[in-house]
């Protein structure tokens, strides 16, 4: 009798650790899902774009403050003040709103890139090419700001330049290259086109 007790309470036992086993299999195999979820990588691609216009962002940004960034098409903007003139916004969040520019605050690890493009005589933007700080150019490039929570620095390149490659209603595509002794902003990008009412 002794025997048939111990029979049925290790046979017990070993269903239960059975299902336990398999309760803690189920769980292992969800939190894998779910980590797999949290670092499954971006792709944010603009189906159809232009001629002239990359299908998504190879731009980064780098320096000590913001380490190595880069920018989503869906985070990236043109706002045009007017026909000549018109500021880029790089941002590694997600919340821009281009009716309130400045409404996000950037802290933690939030990066955020702008430059403006804009000529001289006031004639309207359209493909070019844009050298930083050359005051005997028509088309003006004065500055290339990376900002962090802690740093708004510049890149300081005097050989920096943006190309545009297209320039519409829709979209504004193009190719930054600046690299100073601490700081970089190089590659394509597309951005989004928002005509700012004033």
């Amino acid at each position: 009798m002794k025997f048939q007790k111990f029979l049925v309470l290790t046979l017990a036992s070993a269903l239960l650790l059975s299902a336990c086993s398999k309760k803690e299999d189920k769980k292992a195999d969800e939190a894998s899902t779910a980590t797999k979820t949290e670092v499954a990588v971006k792709t944010d691609e603009v189906a159809n774009p232009p001629a002239g216009c990359p299908k998504s962002n190879t731009l980064v940004a780098k320096s000590e403050e913001a380490g190595t960034a880069e920018f989503a098409a869906s985070d990236s903007w043109f706002l045009s003040w007017g026909p000549e003139w018109g500021t880029f916004y790089f941002m590694n969040y997600s919340d821009f709103d281009p009716k309130n520019y400045s409404k996000h605050e950037v802290k933690g690890k939030d990066v955020r890139v702008t430059f403006d493009l804009k000529n001289r005589d006031k004639s309207p933007l359209q493909a070019g090419v844009w050298n930083y700080g050359k005051k005997d150019e028509n088309n003006e490039l004065n500055w290339l700001n990376i900002s962090t929570e802690k740093l708004a620095g510049g890149v300081f390149d005097n050989n920096a330049k943006v190309e545009i490659t297209y320039f519409g209603s829709d979209y504004v595509c193009g190719k930054v290259t600046a690299t100073d002794s601490s700081s970089s902003l190089n590659g394509e990008f597309i951005a989004k086109f928002y005509d700012w009412k004033f």
